[in-house]
């Protein structure tokens, strides 16, 4: 089935991950120049924790941005193997793709229990509002019906 065939849900749920995937990399990017403009995390560690060495501070600064880097990196991942999947009608891609962006939100969202900048914060939560749209649209009978359908796999 070529894309001008796929079910207009299908193709805008495509176009959304698509985008949630730019998004992803647009939040690593903020936190790149929110680090190189200000380090602003570290600064709100400071204020959170002003009984931390420098040395404590800078070691859980290091954690924060590999997991925060972590997770933008897996979102880009797993966005565009859904986006990739859905188009080629993979019915696998709609439960594991929900179950991803599900997590991925509830991680997103537990950020802002957490001492990060709020742009951080932020940045990580709009590819998940991309990706839950996506997941919304996967979820209309017109895609479940293309899920239904037995493909071969070509690819």
């Amino acid at each position: 089935m070529s894309v001008q065939q796929l079910p207009a849900s299908v193709r805008r749920a495509g176009r959304a991950l698509q985008a949630a995937a730019g998004l992803a990399v647009a939040a690593a990017g903020v936190i790149v120049i929110d680090q190189a403009v200000g380090g602003g995390l570290a600064e709100r560690l400071r204020q959170s924790y002003p009984q931390r060495s420098a040395d404590q501070i800078g070691m859980a600064e290091s954690s924060i941005l590999t997991y925060l880097f972590t997770l933008g990196v897996l979102g880009v991942c797993l966005f565009a193997a859904m986006a990739w999947a859905i188009r080629r009608g993979r019915r696998w891609a709609r439960g594991i793709g929900s179950t991803a962006v599900v997590l991925g939100s509830v991680l997103a969202v537990y950020n802002f229990s957490q001492p990060h900048p709020l742009v951080m914060t932020v940045a990580g939560v709009v590819p998940c509002v991309a990706g839950l749209a996506a997941v919304l649209l996967l979820r209309t009978r017109e895609s479940a019906s293309y899920f239904s359908v037995e493909r071969k796999t070509s690819a």
